[in-house]
């Protein structure tokens, strides 16, 4: 029975390794729109989203935006903080989304249509989206921090008559 040395064994997987493109890092974890929402808020509709609804989060995640498809720069959990299935039951031209938190917070979302929404900073240190004729279906929202650390926040949500 040959026997290989230590060297060439390791030099053999080294090849192997590069010709057919293993790897061993991982990939970068990134917001998933495809994962349930932490919060499932149901189904909410533009009259009753009419009257601002508040709901807290722990802002923030271990997921660098920057590294990911998604729009942005910060951090933010894989799974959404929260998911809802928006119906227009009205004449409403828009949905508002609003963070207030103890620290430098972002949002993004992931709307009805697949499209991405980003917003840092609109009201100081605080984001806030319009989505203008917002598509009926389903939403995904995180809400993240601009640094790695986290911190107690809460979104409102709110639609406007055309």
């Amino acid at each position: 029975m040959k026997m290989h040395s230590v060297a060439s064994i390791a030099f053999a997987a080294a090849a192997v390794i590069a010709t057919t493109g293993l790897t061993t890092t991982t990939a970068s974890a990134c917001p998933d729109w495809t994962l349930d929402g932490r919060s499932n808020l149901g189904t909410l509709t533009g009259s009753f989203l009419f009257t601002p609804r508040s709901y807290t989060v722990q802002a923030g995640g271990n997921n660098n935006l920057a590294g990911c498809s998604a729009p942005g720069t910060g951090y933010v959990i894989s799974d959404p903080d929260f998911e809802f299935n928006f119906t227009n039951d009205g004449n409403y031209g828009r949905l508002e989304f609003e963070v207030t938190g103890d620290c430098d917070t972002v949002l993004l979302i992931n709307d009805a249509s697949g499209q991405w929404h980003f917003n840092d900073d609109t009201n100081g240190v605080n984001p806030a989206i319009n989505v203008v004729n917002p598509p009926q279906g389903t939403y995904d929202i995180w809400v993240g921090t601009y640094g790695q650390s986290s911190c107690a926040a809460s979104i409102e949500i709110e639609t406007w008559s055309s």
